[in-house]
């Protein structure tokens, strides 16, 4: 479970569910230029054109979702953003405080970085409950 106080009651029937955000600006080559949020410890730029790491700030039972955007004010080459890991290595990620992997696709499925200026809005949903409720991943 997480190491610190987060606000409760979500009205979901999910036991403590913690959504996390963060905000990362694109700079030149894809580079992070900065990292906006709480509950993200850190972004890295991997050497992969679009793909980055994303590390929590705390441990968690499990991942419930995984979703990023990629907000700009014109059409980006980037049209989605996939998490890169198999279900079990997304879970298993969440629980030991390691990284996941997400990547920016273009729209034939090929690796590619945003554009200098754009900003990535990604947003993790994961469980602080050791309890486990029977439904879910």
């Amino acid at each position: 479970m997480a190491n610190r106080l987060y606000q409760q009651f979500q009205y979901t029937a999910e036991r403590a569910p913690v959504t996390l955000y963060a905000t990362l600006a694109v700079g030149a080559a894809g580079a992070v230029s900065a990292v906006k949020g709480y509950g993200i410890l850190s972004i890295t730029k991997e050497a992969t054109a679009g793909q980055y790491t994303v590390v929590l700030s705390d441990k968690f039972t499990r991942a419930l979702s995984v979703q990023a955007q990629i907000v700009h004010s014109a059409i980006s080459a980037a049209k989605s953003v996939q998490v890169l890991e198999t279900p079990a290595a997304l879970q298993a990620d969440v629980v030991a405080g390691t990284g996941i992997k997400i990547q920016l696709i273009d729209a034939a499925g090929a690796a590619v970085n945003a554009e200098s200026g754009a900003q990535v809005f990604i947003q993790v949903v994961v469980v602080n409950s050791s309890v486990d409720q029977g439904k879910g991943v």
